[in-house]
């Protein structure tokens, strides 16, 4: 700054109001002090400014699987509404491990961001997010909850939407039904639940079993695989193997989704009518395949940008909103068949 000021001929003060656009700097001083500076290539130091005015106006963002359709566009809701309220966003991705997660926090906590919105990769761990008993950093969880923390989160009804897909089955006719369930915890398929799957998975196997165990209908079968296309694929080809066969499937998730439709080619079955399936999450590609996919359809967008501004109102000392619980919508394309009419 001090040699911007000596080389566009004005004091350090004028130098620094003409820089940061505050205060009153005539016209053509302004330029002086604009031209010194693309001269000596000045750039501000950010982080020395921060520190002086103790926030930085960014947020940190912690996510279990930037590829997911899910997160990306939850963290394009985030950025958006951070943006429109003064912020920046710093996104970093964690494959949903834990010690993934760890490193991200830590780094952004270094990075002096002013808050935090984290898709925990842990039902239980959360000791990386407290500091003397006390939240690190202005604190809200995305899409999952951490048992024993108790903080502002935004999350979907995702026991509903496992309720509302196993009633359209069960209303179809459908009752040899098989969930095949995304988590990281995982190793390979799985049919026993595996330790430390996180909230979603469990609020989502609850919903389901509640509806059958409503209408009396047999226990479904029951597959657990990591959410890549190589792992649903085999987890999928494992639950079609079974006899009697599955006549429908909800997927957890996308990956999921996917895994039961390359499975279905290979064995050369045709969804909505050897296999019905569901899956959570209106992804791009569902409605425009054939047949269209059925969906529990989340407001994704609308998720992130409640994340992003329950931060924000803790940022600025207005108080934590608690849970958000948002509404899903199960959308019925052509992907389920109704047994009822195929048999009649």
């Amino acid at each position: 700054m001090i040699d911007v000021a000596r080389r566009a001929k004005v004091s350090r003060a004028t130098a620094a109001r003409a820089l940061g656009g505050y205060g009153l700097v005539g016209g053509s001083t302004r330029e002086r002090v604009l031209a010194a500076a693309r001269e000596l290539n000045y750039s501000a130091n950010v982080v020395a400014r921060a520190m002086r005015a103790g926030s930085t106006q960014t947020i940190g963002v912690v996510v279990a699987d930037i590829s997911n359709s899910f997160f990306s566009y939850a963290i394009r809701a985030i950025i958006d509404t951070a943006a429109r309220e003064g912020y920046q966003t710093l996104v970093l991705n964690t494959d949903d491990d834990l010690a993934k997660e760890i490193d991200a926090v830590r780094l952004l906590l270094e990075k002096r961001v002013d808050g935090l919105i984290v898709v925990p990769s842990s039902a239980t761990r959360y000791d990386h997010l407290v500091l003397d008993d006390d939240l690190a950093k202005p604190l809200v969880l995305l899409d999952r909850s951490v048992e024993g923390l108790a903080v502002a989160s935004a999350c979907t009804d995702d026991r509903g939407g496992a309720r509302a897909a196993i009633d359209l089955f069960l209303e179809r006719g459908h009752v040899h039904i098989a969930l095949l369930l995304a988590t990281a915890a995982a190793h390979g398929s799985e049919t026993s639940q595996p330790a430390g799957v996180v909230s979603t998975v469990r609020e989502r196997m609850a919903g389901a079993l509640e509806a059958l165990a409503a209408k009396g209908a047999p226990d479904p079968l029951i597959c657990y695989s990591r959410s890549d296309l190589a792992a649903s694929h085999a987890a999928a080809l494992q639950l079609l193997a079974q006899r009697p066969r599955p006549t429908a499937v909800l997927a957890t998730n996308e990956e999921m989704a996917l895994g039961v439709l390359a499975a279905c080619g290979e064995l050369g079955l045709t969804i909505g009518e050897d296999v019905s399936l569901i899956s959570f999450d209106d992804s791009p590609w569902a409605k425009v395949i054939t047949p269209a996919l059925s969906v529990v359809r989340r407001p994704v967008y609308a998720l992130g940008s409640a994340a992003v501004t329950a931060l924000i109102r803790q940022i600025r000392g207005e108080g934590s909103p608690g849970r958000i619980e948002l509404p899903i919508q199960l959308i019925d394309r052509r992907s389920v068949a109704d047994l009822h009419r195929l048999r009649g």
